[in-house]
């Protein structure tokens, strides 16, 4: 609720527009961006190089490209709940 948070309306999307004008926060947006799309590209080819390189099962590659991926998830969230802190 916005009012918890002693503001008198929910922000619109001028507001989220605004904030572009900071080069900060673009460049965060390009760091990002480049961040998140690196590790999509390698958990996509991940499973592939494991059964290349290591000569795995197509199953054990796929689970062991899979834990990547997840531990990718839980890295991702204690990163931010640390910093937080």
């Amino acid at each position: 609720d916005v009012a918890v948070m002693g503001k008198s309306q929910k922000p619109s999307l001028w507001d989220y527009v605004e904030v572009l004008k900071d080069i900060r926060v673009v460049v965060m947006i390009m760091q990002y961006s480049a961040c998140f799309g690196t590790e999509l590209a390698m958990n996509n080819q991940l499973a592939t190089h494991f059964r290349t390189y290591f000569q795995m099962d197509a199953a054990d590659a796929s689970a062991l490209a899979g834990a990547f991926g997840l531990m990718n998830l839980f890295a991702r969230s204690l990163g931010g709940i640390t910093s937080d802190v």
